[in-house]
């Protein structure tokens, strides 16, 4: 092996530590898939397959030919947006000759400028959050995340001056895949090792009282602690860069947790190098709409809108049929139910939606649901009926990358439920001989219980990854 190959190998450490570079860390595993087990590390393609893809695209994205810097954007999906959650941090990685040369992450509040030109906000957040600008922590409206992560980009050159080369999420799930291979993490302040076990309830404290402050959220709102409050995102960062640089890490444990964040959509990377993307695209890491000619699409996506962290506690689940109601060449109808249940008790008088953060993180997952639910179908479908939505709501139009989109808003109470529920016929060419359906599950939430119904053939079953693609029995 050259000396080269070996300082990339040792160089890509801190990749792994940073949660950013998945695919470069599946694309360092070429040089040793023959040394892990193949069937630990599937997904959409094999590891070996990935790393042979991703091989001759190492120097680029090492910054071996040029410095690299790339975005990452850190998604709470306990407040879920398109791509998976609020954007509550952004993170800057540069590299340059296979080494780390800027690391740093700054609260998405202050990656803002009095200089610069901002769009204005698509209406649904105009109208139900009052925000009249497209700003970076609201950069994510985009449920295609190759289309979200232009905006980003754009977004964060005018803000912040700086260029980047990619932009990827990620989420508390992934952190859990990652901390899991990790094993546990000693984080100064942490009144235990951090593990995946208790890695959410570590973040709600270090939140709700930052480290080496007496500031709480309990006290009241205060520049102090507001400025504080995230300040656990590069702690934990910097304990997992640590470890890694120091070689105390099972690698074949670290690409199996980053396979399955991946592949269950909570690390979603755009790279600006075609045949790296093209991977990302084949592997569906890019986190991007994929309908497919002559098959069903369904992706339904949920945007929080009430300022709280209520995602934490709501339950999803699906129910789908298809039917051929004239004759089997004729075109089908769609009937879409999704059932939302609150489970908290405690009630939240009057539905309050305006932003405020309250007593607790716990009080602010105890809230009022206000949902902004997006279904996106095959385009040329028609909508029928929506029910179980503020019917001025309701909307029908041409949707991203082939599809089409049905919109509407609601409320939901504690200790409740909604369903909501989307008719429309499917367009023309989808029959019961051929029938395939690709269900792509919003990243950042939790697995799916769904109930599919097709021309007379039911099955139920869980959807865990990213990906549904069935047929029929």
């Amino acid at each position: 092996m050259s000396s080269l190959l070996l300082e990339m190998i040792r160089g890509m450490r801190w990749f792994f530590a940073l949660l950013l570079l998945a695919m470069i860390a599946l694309g360092w595993s070429s040089v040793h898939a023959a040394q892990l087990p193949v069937d630990d590390v599937q997904g959409e393609m094999s590891i070996g397959e990935v790393g042979a893809r991703l091989g001759p695209s190492l120097p680029w994205l090492l910054g071996m030919e040029a410095p690299r810097t790339y975005l990452l954007l850190v998604q709470n999906n306990q407040e879920l947006r398109a791509t998976g959650g609020f954007i509550a941090a952004v993170g800057r990685i540069s590299v340059a000759g296979g080494r780390l040369t800027g690391f740093d992450f700054a609260d998405s509040y202050t990656v803002y400028s009095d200089q610069s030109t901002y769009p204005p906000a698509p209406r649904p957040m105009q109208e139900h959050m009052g925000i009249p600008l497209l700003v970076m922590r609201d950069a994510n409206w985009s449920p295609d995340f190759p289309t979200t992560a232009q905006v980003a980009r754009v977004l964060y050159a005018q803000d912040a001056g700086v260029a980047v080369d990619g932009v990827f999420t990620i989420d508390l799930n992934a952190v859990k895949h990652l901390i899991s291979a990790l094993g546990s993490l000693e984080v100064p302040g942490a009144d235990a090792p951090i593990t995946s076990d208790n890695i959410e309830q570590q973040v709600i404290r270090f939140w709700e009282q930052p480290v080496g402050s007496d500031n709480t959220i309990a006290a009241g709102m205060n520049m102090e602690w507001f400025g504080q409050r995230k300040d656990f995102i590069p702690a934990i960062a910097k304990v997992a860069l640590n470890r890694i640089q120091s070689g105390d890490v099972d690698y074949g444990a670290l690409l199996t947790a980053v396979q399955a964040a991946m592949d269950d959509r909570s690390i979603q990377g755009w790279v600006n190098n075609p045949q790296v993307q093209s991977v990302l695209t084949a592997a569906r890491w890019d986190g991007g709409l994929h309908p497919a000619a002559g098959a069903d699409y369904v992706a339904v996506v949920d945007t929080n809108m009430g300022y709280n962290k209520v995602d934490a506690a709501i339950q999803r689940a699906l129910t789908y049929s298809v039917t051929w109601p004239n004759g089997a060449d004729q075109v089908a109808q769609a009937t879409l139910s999704i059932r939302y249940t609150h489970p908290i008790t405690t009630p939240d008088p009057g539905c309050d939606p305006s932003p405020r953060y309250g007593s607790s993180y716990a009080e602010m997952i105890s809230r009022c649901y206000f949902d902004y639910v997006r279904l996106f179908a095959p385009a040329g479908s028609r909508l029928m009926t929506a029910k179980g939505l503020d019917s001025s709501s309701i909307s029908s139009r041409r949707g991203e990358r082939g599809t089409e989109e049905f919109a509407g808003f609601f409320i939901l109470p504690p200790d409740g439920q909604q369903q909501v529920t989307f008719s429309y016929w499917l367009p023309e060419g989808i029959t019961p001989d051929s029938y395939r359906l690709l269900l792509q599950r919003q990243a950042g939430t939790q697995p799916l219980p769904l109930t599919v119904s097709v021309a007379g053939v039911t099955q139920t079953l869980t959807v865990s990854e990213g990906w549904l693609d069935w047929s029929a029995p």
